[in-house]
Formats: C-alpha cells, structure tokens, sequence
C-alpha cells in the first residue's frame, strides 16, 4: 500500500503536502483506531505522536515511517479526549501516558493511565498549567526558515555581486 491509498482509506482527499520533513496529511475528523489499523495493515512503523495545545482543543500530529517515508497525518480535536490506538499498537503505550501527564488528554478506551514523567500524586496536565511560560510552536507550520535548514542554505546571504556565501 502506497501513501496515496492512505489518504483514500481515511477518507480525504487533498492528498500529501510534500516536504523536506517528510509528507503531511490533514485529516478532519480523523479515526485515530481506523488510521492505526490500515497503517498497520500497510507495515508502517509507528514513530510517535505530537501534541500541541490549540485553543479550547489539541492538535495531534501522528508520525509514521512507511517503506522510508514519513508520514505525518494531522487533526485538530475540541476538548482533551481521543480514542486510545495503545491496545492496537503497543509502542503508544508511553506515548499516551507521556501526553496524559503533559496535557491531561484523556485516551478514550483505556482501563488507566498510570502517571510516566510525573509522581503518582501530581496532577496531570504539567504543560496546560505552564504553557504561558513558553512559546506555542507547530512543527507542522512551514516557513522559509525552515525550507532553508532542510536545503542546507540557513544562514546563507545571497548578495548580487557573489551569489550565496
């Protein structure tokens, strides 16, 4: 299974933002249990999960290796609850309990979700209370800055007597 027979299993069609970071889809309503399933049926290797606080929800980002390729497939969600895919794909075990005590996104499915980074006794949501403290960054938004780092000319200076330096 190609990436392109991806997009048509989870039912979008404005197929694959190509970048030097690898492939992103954006996937409204994304079934998270539904992605891991023919992700898995394709062989893809599950990398991690990426969340990001966005307004009165979270961004997720899925990250997936196929055949070299990664893909990252990208929803918004309103509120802090999504379906688990831990019961599905092992390796999300920590990665759930990981964003559970960041965020205190709760992982629909799951009997519990014991503490990973935190102590048993800590609140959960340690990045939800101290976000004013740092700034909000997207790994999934593209820039000229970044298009730069991925072709090597970061810093370059182009002047018009020598071209870049």
């Amino acid at each position: 299974m190609d990436a392109e027979a991806i997009l048509t299993g989870l039912a979008t069609g404005d197929g694959w933002e190509r970048r030097c970071d690898g492939s992103w889809a954006e996937v409204d309503d994304l079934d998270p249990r539904a992605m891991t399933r023919l992700l898995s049926k394709a062989e893809a290797r599950w990398v991690t999960l990426t969340v990001i606080p966005a307004g009165a929800g979270f961004r997720l980002i899925y990250h997936w290796d196929l055949d070299g390729e990664l893909l990252n497939i990208a929803t918004t969600i309103t509120g802090s609850c999504v379906p688990t895919i831990a019961d599905l794909l092992p390796a999300a075990e920590w990665v759930e309990r990981e964003m559970h005590d960041y965020y205190a996104l709760e992982f629909l499915g799951r009997d519990e979700t014991p503490a990973l980074m935190l102590r048993p006794d800590d609140e959960p949501g340690l990045f939800s209370r101290t976000q004013d403290l740092g700034r909000d960054v997207d790994p999934a938004e593209y820039d000229e800055r970044a298009a730069a780092e991925c072709a090597g000319t970061a810093g370059a200076v182009t002047t018009p007597e020598r071209g870049p330096s």
